[in-house]
């Protein structure tokens, strides 16, 4: 099958998610927010294996965000990416030992 003349130039990660996030872009922004923070506040009030679990699903999300836009990003914003991605990973770790 020959790719699509969109298709050019992207990863297959980039092809597969294409779908999620044309699904991602038509719930409401504020339903995403609330899912973040929610998963935020829940793994940092959750002094157990849950919250860990919830803080590992955040760390997945904002690591695939971060992945998707990698080759767009400066040093600077991957750095950061890498810090937060790094910080609630390790948060995530310490509630699930």
């Amino acid at each position: 099958m020959e790719p699509m003349p969109e298709d050019q130039g992207l990863t297959p990660l980039q092809r597969y998610s294409a779908p999620i996030l044309f699904q991602l872009a038509r719930v409401p922004k504020w339903l995403l927010l609330v899912a973040v923070l929610g998963l935020t506040v829940g793994g940092l009030l959750l002094d157990n294996a849950i919250g860990g679990v919830l803080l590992l699903f955040l760390a997945l999300f904002l690591a695939w965000l971060a992945i998707l836009g990698w080759t767009h990003l400066s040093l600077i914003a991957r750095l950061l990416r890498l810090i937060v991605v790094g910080l609630v990973v390790f948060v995530a770790f310490t509630r699930l030992v």
